[in-house]
């Protein structure tokens, strides 16, 4: 049997803020050094329907996709506002590169905190470039137990970046009837070569992230490769003491933060290149013509810039309040317990406002771009379209509102 992970093992226990925050501005030089790349990158995605594999590449050359990896197992994990910088500002570049990047990470860390030690040597297997996981932990699949593990078969949605992924994460049902108790929930990491990717992402927003479905049909997954759903981390510290969304729930509000404030700058910029008419040329006396107002000087408009950017940024901080409050908390608490618990609300709840507050921001900048920005030819429309279509996503329901009402009742805080 293989010798268990020590903490002594795991560098990211005693590594400093400072360590994180070099990394973190690496990267930030990076991106923007970058940043016709990836926005060419973006472009080609949307006709693609998955990021071109040499920008997947690229950020496999940045260490981009494992930012949430324990150092253990060779990852250069951030702490968590360091994280959230790095993914805002690929984001503010390109969606479709920012979301494919954030699905690498929290797949790949998910793998690389709660796998058992015989798995995650398999998977990350120094002896190999780092791996990159994608896929779904949520419970699509079924899973029946043979010797040595299980039998898994299943369809499973989204697995963004999947076309350039090693390893599929799928979660999977046990019934009772084959534990002889209740339904067991686990998670599976196989190898993409096992899996049948089904190439169905056609969609308005979020186009480019190559999020296909992909199933496996009775594939036995050893034992070491798999892992309860609610089982603790084996190994990474503060950050992976988290409930598992909170683990995950931290990558989605700073894309969303990022490509509101991309779409901000591009308002400001188009409202000196364009005007509105304030009133239809039908409704004016014959021979009179129609005065046009800039977009610039108009009062509505300012009020409107003015009332987007303060919304950002409140939703922006509001966010970041929760996570940085919550890992504190995981660094100070061994175990599950009510701080912890209702920090994990805290950032469940500011996860859902942060991204629905981008969503209504750009929705209403939109306003203000005319027909120009209903344009294929304009990023507004695929700003607009890309952050409702986060805003659709399975970790931003609007129950964890619900949960932290119900928190407040029973604890009153």
């Amino acid at each position: 049997m293989d010798r268990p992970l020590e903490p002594g093992d795991d560098p990211v226990v005693s590594a400093t803020a400072a360590d994180s925050a070099a990394i973190r501005d690496r990267l930030l030089a990076e991106i923007r050094r970058r940043r016709a790349e990836f926005e060419t990158a973006g472009d080609r995605a949307e006709e693609a329907r998955t990021l071109p594999a040499q920008t997947v590449a690229t950020l496999r050359d940045l260490g981009a996709f494992w930012l949430k990896t324990p150092a253990a197992l060779g990852g250069t994990p951030l702490e968590p506002l360091d994280f959230c910088d790095v993914l805002e500002e690929l984001a503010y570049v390109d969606t479709a590169t920012a979301w494919t990047a954030m699905v690498g990470n929290g797949g790949t860390g998910t793998a690389g905190g709660w796998l058992p030690d015989a798995g995650a040597r398999r998977v990350f297997d120094p002896a190999r470039p780092r791996p990159l996981v994608v896929g779904t932990p949520g419970p699509r699949g079924t899973g029946h137990p043979v010797d040595g593990g299980y039998v898994v078969s299943g369809r499973w949605g989204f697995a963004s970046g999947i076309a350039q992924a090693d390893w599929v994460i799928g979660g999977f049902r046990v019934p009772a009837g084959d534990t002889g108790g209740h339904d067991r929930l686990m998670v599976a990491i196989v190898p993409k070569e096992q899996s049948q990717v089904i190439d169905n992402w056609h969609v308005a927003g979020l186009k480019g992230t190559g999020s296909f479905d992909f199933r496996l049909d009775g594939v036995f997954v050893p034992a070491d490769l798999t892992f309860e759903r609610a089982a603790s981390a084996c190994r990474g510290g503060a950050l992976f003491r988290q409930e598992a969304h909170v683990f995950l729930s931290n990558e989605l509000p700073p894309l969303a933060v990022g490509i509101a404030r991309r779409a901000l700058d591009e308002m400001t910029g188009l409202a000196s290149r364009t005007a509105r008419f304030p009133s239809a040329p039908a409704l004016l006396p014959p021979g009179w013509t129609t005065p046009s107002t800039p977009r610039d000087e108009r009062a509505a408009f300012h009020s409107e810039l003015g009332r987007a950017q303060t919304r950002v940024k409140a939703a922006r901080l509001v966010h970041r309040d929760a996570v940085q409050a919550a890992y504190d908390t995981a660094r100070t608490e061994a175990a599950a317990t009510p701080a912890l618990d209702g920090a994990h609300i805290a950032v469940a709840t500011a996860s859902v406002y942060a991204v629905e507050t981008c969503a209504d921001v750009i929705a209403g900048l939109f306003r203000y771009g005319g027909g120009q920005a209903a344009s294929l030819a304009s990023p507004m429309q695929r700003y607009l379209r890309d952050c409702l279509a986060t805003r659709q996503h399975i970790g931003l329901s609007e129950e964890s509102y619900e949960r932290a009402g119900r928190h407040l009742l029973e604890t009153g805080r």
